[in-house]
């Protein structure tokens, strides 16, 4: 079990990502990566615009933690223009995902603490503030239940946007508190994801 004021604390001592909201990612991105490399070699990913994957060694592969208690069908991938040029270059991207229960901030203590941590509210949270938008429900814990292992070449991407395992438009015509567009994210239904494409 992930405590979240923990994992925040250990990404805040290796001056990783601790300022994030969505610390589960952040903290299996970075705990994975240094398991991958001490393990088997290898390094960061490539980067395509701000885009860049998190481990390479004979083929390029994303790391992310999905809580399998969400609402939501589909699971984010990354940018649409990042994955397609990684494909382009290297065949075939690999995606490892941590699946799992979360734990929500039922108190409201959550954030509290992080914002305390971080020296006060960000200038991004005064504009939502400002905004009246609602603010998202803070994850205080996650259980990693099992891991998803899967790849996908060009092919596969054409396959799953036509059969609708696949979609390309997460984030599309959404903006950023700048006013700027948000970038087009691929999206997978996890529970419809061929089998052939299941490594482990």
């Amino acid at each position: 079990m992930w405590n979240g004021k923990d994992a925040i604390l250990e990404l805040k001592s290796a001056e990783y990502q601790w300022k994030q909201m969505e610390w589960i990612g952040w903290y299996f991105e970075w705990k994975a990566k240094r398991v991958l490399i001490g393990k088997l070699g290898g390094s960061d990913g490539p980067k395509y615009g701000n885009t860049r994957f998190d481990y390479r060694k004979e083929f390029v592969w994303d790391l992310k933690a999905h809580p399998g208690n969400s609402r939501t069908l589909f699971t984010i991938l990354n940018d649409v223009e990042a994955i397609d040029r990684s494909i382009r270059e290297f065949g075939t991207i690999g995606f490892i995902l941590a699946v799992g229960t979360v734990g929500y901030d039922e108190s409201g203590s959550f954030k509290p603490w992080h914002d305390g941590l971080k020296g006060g509210v960000s200038r991004y949270e005064e504009e939502r503030v400002l905004r009246g938008a609602k603010s998202r429900r803070r994850k205080i814990s996650f259980e990693v239940e099992n891991y998803l292992t899967f790849a996908l070449d060009r092919e596969d991407i054409v396959r799953g946007l036509s059969e609708g395992w696949l979609r390309d438009t997460f984030q599309k015509g959404m903006r950023n508190a700048d006013g700027s567009s948000r970038r087009a994210k691929y999206s997978i239904r996890l529970d419809r994801i061929p089998q052939e494409l299941i490594l482990v």
